[in-house]
């Protein structure tokens, strides 16, 4: 099996908001679906507790929530069913939100886990193109009260191992 080595991705972004309203974006269903790609992100938010993307179109990811500490720490781990019944570790994603200012947070993602082989540069390069567009949208959303226009083949990729 393949094994996972120090590669991580870090995206990093500021938003005219407060710590507590990115945190409820990014574990309230009705938030996660105006921007991400149509998903609602379902959990209790308890640590050990199961974390499902629900999309009406697509199956989208599972986790596992490892960590919450509102407003200003969260993380679990980030799957799709597949890769999971096939014996694929999760990656890990961890949001840390910060003050930035009086009127802004910065807003930190850092997601690690990816194997040693070509399906884990693959899933590198599919969170280097998902997350981008997932984070411009919740902040256009917090910043604006309004959904980002996406285009209609816009879809978060997760992982797609195999």
């Amino acid at each position: 099996m393949p094994t996972t080595n120090d590669r991580v991705y870090v995206y990093t972004t500021y938003i005219r908001s407060t710590a507590e309203q990115v945190f409820r974006a990014l574990t309230s269903p009705e938030f996660t679906m105006q921007y991400w790609g149509g998903a609602e992100l379902t959990s209790d938010w308890e640590v050990g507790s199961p974390l499902e993307a629900v999309h009406p179109d697509r199956e989208d990811f599972i986790g596992k929530v490892l960590a919450v500490e509102p407003p200003h720490r969260l993380s679990y781990t980030f799957t799709g069913r597949a890769e999971e019944a096939a014996g694929r570790p999760p990656t890990v994603v961890e949001f840390a939100i910060s003050p930035f200012g009086d009127e802004a947070v910065k807003l930190q993602v850092v997601h690690t886990g990816f194997t040693e082989d070509e399906q884990g540069e693959q899933d590198m390069r599919d969170v280097g193109e998902g997350w981008p567009a997932i984070l411009a949208a919740l902040k256009t959303l917090l910043e604006t009260e309004r959904p980002l226009a996406a285009p209609g083949h816009f879809a978060p990729r997760i992982p797609a191992r195999t």
